[in-house]
């Protein structure tokens, strides 16, 4: 009877053991997504930015003016230039401006009728971008996914369509709409 028990309990302890090394074993790691950008520049490259909203006939227009240890972006507005808000402004704009992730690419080369059916056709948000070396980015931003997490954005210089997450178009799209113009001290 002893021996018959003691043989029990090792079976169920080797059992045991074997469900605990199947379960407690480290999974294999998948490589981590690497970001695919819709396109990529340097943000101190970016010296002008025009941001319009073509259906609500709104824009606004920045430059980037270096003056010594004053913030270097105003409101393409001469001859005053007026000075943008640094708080709402900061590093964040040319930083989104340099290159957004893409939540997904949606089409490679789309035609010209899949580009109406994203809304990129009549966009809602044109952006032209001036480099130092004075070439220019032309990006469009179309309507947003059906679940309105993202918006259709055409790469530059391409019919690549892929999608950016909404947040990115709302932040460009308060700088037509609100404007930040720098408080009076």
């Amino acid at each position: 009877m002893r021996l018959r028990n003691i043989v029990i309990l090792t079976v169920i302890l080797a059992v045991l053991g074997g469900v605990f090394y199947i379960v407690s074993r480290p999974q294999p790691t998948t490589p981590p997504k690497s970001t695919v950008y819709v396109w990529l520049i340097e943000m101190d490259d970016i010296k002008h930015i025009t941001l319009s909203l073509p259906r609500e006939g709104l824009s606004q227009s920045f430059i980037k003016i270096p003056r010594g240890d004053q913030f270097p972006w105003f409101f393409d507005d001469p001859p005053k230039y007026s000075p943008v808000d640094k708080d709402r402004w900061g590093g964040g704009i040319p930083l989104l401006l340099s290159g957004p992730g893409a939540d997904r690419i949606i089409y490679e080369n789309a035609p010209e009728a899949k580009l109406a059916e994203f809304g990129l056709t009549q966009p809602r948000l044109e952006i032209t971008l001036t480099l130092k070396d004075e070439s220019i980015l032309k990006i469009s931003v179309g309507d947003s996914t059906p679940d309105g997490n993202n918006y259709y954005v055409r790469a530059p210089g391409s019919n690549t369509v892929a999608t950016v997450d909404s947040t990115w178009y709302e932040v460009l799209e308060r700088l037509v709409k609100d404007p930040p113009y720098a408080t009076k001290s």
